[in-house]
């Protein structure tokens, strides 16, 4: 019998090691990411708890890369489910990366992965709450549908627009950070139907603010701004990583099996109370 696997990328980060915490009950966990110290440590927090884990650095905004590491799990055993969690936001990193790794390398994942999954497999890509804060114009989905073409990256930038400033590169980083998890769940539902060919899902989840180390360090740093944040949450407190282990391993289980080509919003009631007029 081939040896369950589990694939997680930035399972070194709060929610991701939540998860890997979850589904490394019944299953090995392979670890892709870029930072090596940060997944072997994590690694050995796992083995800790009698979880079976490896290490494959990877940047999922190479191709190649992504296809090795679909090729690397498979050779340790069945790829029964890829937790797609690794994404870079504009508190850190320019519009530039922020559009290659969460839109360019979650397309990707799933055109690597899709061969690999197992039949009865679950592949969840991770987007975000920001995806909710903007409607999608019909640039943004022209620009998502050319997914496939060379110049996907060129238009999906030309759709942030140009920086004069440091503060207009804030907005700019700010703007493709939304647009690029809206493309995750956009093309997260582009891809149901292949998937269900092969008797597998495909969905995501769409994490509000979760009290992970780097949303701590917000906390630490810039106390007004994530007061505000709080005051938006109708929940009155941050998620907790744990939180987010427990839905990814339902979403994963049988039980969830009729749950397919959703985006699961998991917010504390942050866009209903922002968007939707309260009682």
């Amino acid at each position: 019998m081939k040896k369950t696997i589990t694939v997680v990328t930035g399972g070194h980060g709060g929610m991701g090691k939540a998860i890997c915490k979850e589904l490394g009950k019944d299953s090995a966990i392979v670890l892709a990411g870029r930072n090596e110290k940060k997944m072997a440590a994590a690694k050995e927090q796992f083995e800790e708890l009698g979880i079976e884990s490896y290490i494959c650095k990877t940047d999922i905004s190479d191709a190649v890369q992504a296809e090795a590491l679909a090729a690397y799990a498979a050779s340790l055993g069945e790829v029964r489910r890829v937790i797609h969690t690794s994404g870079v936001s504009p508190s850190d990193t320019g519009t530039e990366n922020i559009i290659r790794i969460n839109a360019v390398g979650t397309v990707n994942m799933v055109k690597a992965f899709y061969p690999v999954l197992a039949e009865g497999g679950v592949m969840i890509n991770f987007s975000s709450v920001a995806a909710y804060t903007m409607p999608q114009t019909e640039e943004w989905t022209q620009a998502f549908e050319c997914w496939d073409q060379p110049d996907f990256y060129d238009k999906m930038l030309a759709l942030a627009g140009e920086a004069e400033d440091e503060e207009s590169e804030f907005f700019r980083a700010g703007l493709a950070y939304a647009m690029s998890k809206k493309f995750v769940i956009y093309f997260t539902q582009k891809n149901v139907s292949r998937f269900a060919e092969k008797h597998c899902r495909i969905l995501s989840i769409s994490p509000g603010c979760y009290l992970t180390p780097m949303h701590q360090k917000l906390i630490d740093n810039q106390p007004e701004t994530a007061e505000n944040q709080l005051e938006l949450i109708p929940a009155g407190r941050w998620g907790h990583p744990y939180e987010m282990g427990a839905l990814t391993a339902f979403l994963c289980s049988a039980g969830a099996g009729y749950i397919n080509g959703v985006d699961i919003l998991a917010d504390g009631g942050q866009n209903a109370g922002v968007f939707v007029p309260q009682i």
